[in-house]
């Protein structure tokens, strides 16, 4: 069995074209290493005819984060066959899986060098308005097909087993879920959000909900979730989006991609009358931004709600009663981990790159304020909320302020 060897560029360029037939015998290959972060190497490998592939490599020392938490090569195979379950929820909106190496912890990635990260274009004010129904789509397809709606028991912990992620979950409890709520020393905030964060360590309601949702996210793996889907995870091209890096999956609350989704989007609204100068156009992304959200969970609850009706295998769980139960619950999810997003990304380690953009100090301090207060208005009110518009309402009140 070969020994796992950490990649060099040439090595990249070999594993390529041994794991596919796209490029052919006659191609002369270029390998360039790129988009390196913590846990991962990452390389293009590209043909002089243009076509070209990802090569993505799991690091055995994850950098700043393996002296804290430990990391096995296994969680590329978890984050390979994570990806490959995401893309039969829905093909064209998930990066394809061409081939896995459980020896060198490495995969094989289709290049999508003409998409664009959602981050960067959403604060450069661009608007895509496919997005929320694709997601939806996706999210909704992929919950509900891996939940005790369409799996039976034998199934559902087959599928536990195989894609069990204990690593990958105690980086996200500590960072989204803990952190940001003691004085602890992986928190990266300004010094001039000192006072929010101590209000943050002496609220003891807050962390009591704050603690409902560790729970949940710790003791109710009721479907696959991608386990990071904010803006950083989404490519667009045009109109059509591609989901990657699902490093942190694992089986977890329906809802729980979807809140931090809707974080990731409500840390571009706080942020955007920073970035876009124009107030006019700062006003209209985030409106843009607002009904993203709102049509995102209109579209899941919709089709998550029919998928039940067509496709449910328990007569118990076919009951429509339940079956919106259930989805209250996804709503009060969804709206916790939001709030619980947009504070880690402000307090927390790891700090949103949208506010590093806004160069007026006093309008880049006023954005992160303002960010805090709506997390820690969504995660006090989420265990009571009933409708999608007690997730917006917070967001709305920031353009009266």
């Amino acid at each position: 069995m070969p020994q796992y060897q950490r990649f060099t560029p040439d090595d990249a360029a070999v594993f390529a074209n041994d794991h596919s037939e796209l490029f052919g015998i006659h191609s002369k290959l270029t390998s360039v290493s790129f988009g390196d972060n913590h846990m991962n190497q990452v390389f293009r490998v590209k043909n002089q005819f243009g076509t070209s592939l990802i090569v993505k490599q799991a690091l055995p020392v994850a950098r700043g984060l393996s002296e804290q938490w430990p990391l096995s090569l296994d969680r590329l195979r978890i984050e390979a066959e994570a990806l490959i379950q995401l893309g039969k929820a829905s093909p064209d909106h998930v990066v394809e899986v061409l081939h896995y190496d459980a020896d060198q912890a490495a995969m094989l990635l289709e290049d999508l060098d003409q998409y664009e990260l959602l981050s960067k274009t959403l604060a450069g004010g661009r608007q895509f308005h496919q997005l929320a129904e694709q997601l939806a789509q996706l999210l909704a397809h992929n919950s509900f097909f891996s939940s005790d709606f369409a799996t039976d028991i034998a199934g559902k912990n087959n599928a536990l087993k195989k894609l069990n992620n204990p690593q990958a979950q105690q980086v996200v409890e500590d960072l989204l879920l803990s952190d940001p709520y003691i004085n602890h020393e992986r928190n990266q905030h300004q010094q001039h959000l000192q006072q929010l964060a101590r209000q943050l360590w002496q609220d003891e309601k807050l962390q009591a909900e704050v603690a409902s949702l560790r729970a949940a996210y710790r003791s109710c793996p009721q479907a696959l979730q991608h386990g990071d889907l904010g803006c950083n995870s989404i490519f667009v091209c045009g109109d059509d989006i591609k989901v990657i890096d699902a490093e942190f999956a694992c089986y977890g609350p329906v809802g729980f991609d979807l809140g931090i989704f809707f974080g990731s989007l409500m840390l571009q609204y706080c942020a955007a009358p920073g970035v876009i100068a124009e107030p006019k156009r700062a006003q209209d992304q985030q409106n843009y931004l607002h009904n993203q959200i709102k049509e995102c969970w209109l579209h899941f609850a919709k089709t998550f709600f029919n998928l039940c009706q067509q496709h449910c295998r328990d007569p118990l769980f076919s009951n429509s009663a339940y079956q919106q139960k259930f989805l209250q619950q996804v709503l009060r999810y969804s709206i916790g981990f939001a709030g619980a997003e947009v504070i880690r990304r402000v307090i927390g380690a790891f700090p949103a790159a949208e506010f590093k953009q806004i160069a007026n100090v006093a309008v880049r301090q006023q954005a992160q304020q303002q960010a805090i207060t709506l997390g820690c208005r969504l995660i006090m009110l989420h265990a009571e909320a009933s409708s999608i518009s007690q997730l917006l309402s917070p967001l709305q009140d920031l353009q009266t302020q």
